[in-house]
């Protein structure tokens, strides 16, 4: 029974596109039940994220399954997209096997997608969408992709500045939690920072907003406290660290403004990150006694070395995913076995009872019961070898196109089975 993958990602559609075909936790559900009702899909799921929408089916047709999905994609368009990508059986299995492992990923080896592929698999689990073959590939490359991280160093290290920010906290102080962190600026790079923060077990931040309704949002989702921009100088003085990233076009926080607030720390150190552009704090700041001062190009270094290192891994990782398709090649195929064991068996099995039915108005209740026992048990005994046979030939590679030939002369898959 084919797999199939038709979707898109980061690297064949612009955002215009992705942001058309991006489907939330409430529209999956219905959308998963409705392509499943549709001709051609026996099985399915969909990983819908910001950078990707790539849908997983398992079918018996699969021209009328690609033409199915394919409708999903075109909207307003005509012909073929040429953001779509499509693959089939163990190239769709490999693919999502390289999505779980990181490797398909923006930034190589996040661990975020790991999430995002066991979110599609409960949600066509819970629209009832999957079946024998979707239940095993999915938690499938939900191992794979552990295996990825825990054998090979592809997620090691920060890969964007908002983690190495964060990163570089907790190299210095050893452990974020119970320490107070200060927000400065309500941006992108801010709410990057807040994610990461409270992964590492934060709990007191405060942000630090000139319009504080922003501020006030930001600190709401995190349980923080927000605090007006007049108050930052006291702010300063209560907590350890401080990660800024405001659109000033100027310092926001110089020498002059920061040497009172230390004396009033009484040798407390305190860390700055400044990850914005423009700077937000003076460079000068780093002279005052326990000020550890550190700017975006020295966390961007720490992020071009990392992704290097991760870039070493790629290998490690592909070779992974390769032995894993090469299991589950098997697995499938072991599938196709068990469809021409089923067949041998249920071809006999039809013989047996129709032989019982001749003895049925001749034989006594107990007579019957007895000889039922009988023609079952030898039924057994004589399929057990060919049965078993056909299971080493499968696990041996002999393709299961060939069981079946082989069945034929016993007039088991042949035309009349096939038509």
């Amino acid at each position: 029974m084919p797999v199939i993958l038709m979707g898109f990602n980061q690297k064949t559609a612009s955002v215009e596109v992705r942001e058309r075909f991006t489907y939330n936790d409430e529209q999956v559900p219905s959308l998963l039940q409705q392509l499943h009702g549709s001709q051609g899909i026996d099985e399915i799921a969909l990983i819908s994220t910001c950078n990707r929408t790539e849908v997983y089916a398992v079918t018996q047709e699969p021209g009328l399954c690609r033409g199915t999905l394919m409708s999903l994609f075109k909207a307003d368009q005509g012909g073929h997209p040429d953001f779509l990508y499509l693959e089939n059986d163990l190239k769709a299995v490999k693919h999502l096997f390289e999505v779980s492992s990181g490797l398909d990923s923006l930034v190589l080896g996040e661990n975020q997608i790991l999430g995002q592929v066991r979110q599609a698999y409960t949600m066509a689990q819970g629209a009832k969408t999957t079946g024998p073959v979707l239940e095993k590939l999915f938690p499938w490359a939900l191992r794979v992709g552990k295996m990825a991280r825990s054998q090979t160093r592809i997620c090691q290290g920060a890969a964007s500045v908002a983690a190495a920010a964060v990163e570089l906290a907790q190299m210095i102080f050893d452990d974020l939690k119970g320490r107070r962190v200060l927000l400065l600026g309500a941006g992108k790079m801010t709410q990057a920072s807040l994610k990461l923060l409270q992964n590492a077990g934060v709990q007191q931040i405060r942000v630090v907003n000139r319009t504080l309704a922003r501020a006030e949002e930001l600190a709401a989702r995190c349980g923080g406290e927000a605090t007006p921009f007049e108050d930052l100088d006291k702010a300063l003085a209560e907590v350890d660290v401080l990660i800024a990233s405001t659109g000033a076009p100027h310092f926001v926080v110089n020498k002059s403004r920061l040497a009172p607030v230390m004396r009033q720390r009484k040798g407390r150190p305190l860390l700055l990150i400044d990850i914005a552009v423009p700077r937000d704090i003076e460079p000068s700041c780093q002279d005052i006694d326990n000020v550890y001062l550190y700017n975006i190009d020295d966390l961007q270094g720490v992020v071009a070395e990392n992704l290097a290192r991760r870039q070493k891994e790629v290998q490690k990782v592909l070779q992974i995913v390769d032995n894993e398709c090469q299991e589950f090649s098997r697995y499938l195929d072991g599938r196709k076995a068990n469809q021409a064991i089923r067949m041998l068996r249920e071809s006999f099995e039809e013989v047996r009872q129709t032989e019982l039915m001749k003895h049925r108005g001749s034989l006594t209740h107990e007579e019957m019961a007895r000889l039922e026992a009988f023609s079952n048990g030898l039924l057994n005994k004589l399929l057990h070898n060919p049965m078993m046979q056909m299971k080493k030939m499968s696990a041996a590679g002999v393709p299961p196109e060939e069981l079946e030939r082989a069945l034929e002369i016993l007039g088991i898959f042949g035309k009349e089975n096939h038509e």
